[in-house]
C-alpha cells in the first residue's frame, strides 16, 4: 500500500506520519509512506507513482488542497483522499470530491485510526492479498505490492517497495498462493517475479524498475521470455490482471 502525506506544516506532517506508522504497526500492515511539504512536488510525483491513500491539507502555500484533489482525481480516480485542515469551512467541497474523510486539526490518533480503518474496509472489497506468518503474527501483503519472491535458508522472502517480509515456509507450499495471479512468472528456481515490475531484460537477467536484476533460468530461457512477451502483449491489448 502506498500512502502520500501532503502538508506544508513540518510539525503536522510528522504527527500524521507517526500516527500512520503506529496504525500500520498495530495492524501488521506494510505500507510505503511518502511525505510532501510542497504540493507541486507531490503532483509531479503523482505522474509517476500510483497512490492508494492520500492525506491532503486544504490550506497549502501555492494552491488549495481542493484544487490538488481535483487534479489527482483526473489521473488517479481510484485513489482515496482524506482531507486534513484547521477549519470545517471546506467540508462540503471536500465531500463533493468523494473524500473518504475530513479530519479537523488537531485530531487524535483515534480519529485518524477510524479514518484509515474506513479506508481498509473499502479497499478490501477490491484488493487482492495473501496472508503469511511472519514471526508469531500473520501479515497481509497486497498482491500489487509484491515485486518478487525468493527462498533462502528455509524462509520465503517477499520483496515489496517498502520492506522484505520473511516467512518460515517451503517454496512448494508458498507458490500456490500466487498461482491465481497471471502477473507472476517463475523466472528461476524458487523465485517468482511480478512482471509489472520488469523494466527490461538482457541475455541473462530481468531488470526491474528499481534497478535490481533477477536471473533467468538458462534451461527454460526461451519459455520464460515467451511467457513475458505474451503477458506484455496481452496487457498492451487490453488484458486485465488481478
Amino acid at each position: 500500500m502506498t500512502i502520500a502525506l501532503i502538508d506544508d506544516s513540518a510539525n503536522d506532517i510528522e504527527t500524521l506520519f507517526s500516527y500512520i506508522c503506529r496504525y500500520c504497526q498495530e495492524r501488521r500492515i506494510h505500507a510505503h509512506i511518502e511525505k510532501f511539504t510542497n504540493e507541486l512536488t507531490f503532483l509531479r510525483s503523482a505522474k509517476q507513482t500510483s497512490y492508494d491513500l492520500v492525506f491532503l491539507d486544504i490550506y497549502m502555500q501555492q494552491t488549495s488542497g481542493i484544487q490538488i484533489a481535483v487534479k489527482l482525481r483526473e489521473t488517479q480516480p481510484k485513489c482515496q483522499i482524506i482531507f486534513t485542515t484547521a477549519s470545517r469551512e471546506h467540508a462540503v467541497n471536500a465531500f463533493r470530491l468523494h473524500a473518504l474523510d475530513y479530519l479537523v486539526k488537531p485530531f487524535t490518533y483515534e480519529m485518524l485510526s477510524d479514518a484509515v480503518n474506513r479506508f481498509e474496509q473499502i479497499a478490501s472489497k477490491f484488493a487482492h492479498y495473501i496472508e503469511v506468518k511472519e514471526g508469531r503474527h500473520y501479515t497481509r501483503v497486497l498482491i500489487s505490492d509484491i515485486i518478487y519472491t525468493d527462498y533462502h535458508n528455509h524462509y520465503i522472502q517477499i520483496h515489496t517497495p517498502s520492506c522484505m517480509i520473511r516467512s518460515y515456509l517451503s517454496f512448494d507450499d508458498f507458490a500456490p498462493m500466487l498461482e491465481p495471479y497471471s502477473q507472476f512468472l517463475w523466472c528461476y528456481r524458487n523465485c517468482m517475479v511480478n512482471m509489472d515490475y520488469i523494466e527490461s531484460f538482457d541475455d541473462k537477467d530481468f531488470i526491474l524498475n528499481n534497478g535490481e536484476r533477477l536471473p533467468i533460468a538458462k534451461a527454460r530461457k526461451q519459455d520464460i521470455i515467451q511467457a513475458y512477451a505474451d503477458y506484455v502483449f496481452d496487457y498492451v491489448n487490453g488484458g486485465t490482471t488481478l
